[in-house]
């Protein structure tokens, strides 16, 4: 057996994405450098054979995805997950100050978040860590569906506020 082949069959048998940590640990004597090299040799291997998926990072591991062409067709037999406004702010709050307490989401928006964090908590997109109060706060699937690696690669929130404030016509830094 082939540590490259090990490592492909690892990720293969993942439900999501298979930290790193996990395969090191399946792997004696591998580090992180290699496991990168085996998956950009086994990327290369797909592409050259024309191979429908390739693995990516995710969620501080590696998963497999279907190439972008075949999307159409995915998208045919599978139901994405979809949220609502409401959905969206509140993971928004959660993925931005969490983990965070219900009464914190809700004075943020100015509104009850109940619904929306039942609608999260089924797509299991968050979770809650009890204690008092309980806190909700981002799963490896939030990242996994959004094609992060960590919270960090969340955009800037004064991004946000540059690209909204120029498109509202005041350009970025003036007060309107």
């Amino acid at each position: 057996m082939h540590t490259r082949e090990i490592v492909e069959a690892l990720i293969f048998s993942a439900q999501g994405s298979l930290p790193e940590k996990d395969i090191l640990k399946a792997v004696p004597g591998a580090g992180p450098d290699d496991i990168e090299r085996y998956v950009t040799e086994l990327n290369r291997m797909y592409e050259e054979s024309g191979r429908s998926f390739r693995i990516e990072r995710a969620s501080s591991g590696y998963q497999y995805v279907t190439r972008e062409e075949y999307a159409p067709y995915l998208k045919a037999l599978h139901t994405p997950v979809r949220l609502s406004m409401a959905s969206l702010e509140v993971l928004a709050v959660i993925a931005y100050k969490g983990p965070c307490p219900k009464q914190a989401i809700d004075s943020i928006r100015g509104v009850d978040s109940t619904s929306s964090l039942k609608s999260l908590l089924k797509h299991q997109l968050i979770d809650i860590k009890n204690g008092k109060p309980l806190l909700y706060y981002t799963t490896s699937r939030f990242l996994e569906v959004f094609g992060l690696d960590s919270l960090s690669e969340l955009p800037d929130l004064r991004q946000f506020e540059e690209v909204f404030r120029e498109e509202a016509g005041n350009p970025a830094g003036e007060e309107g």
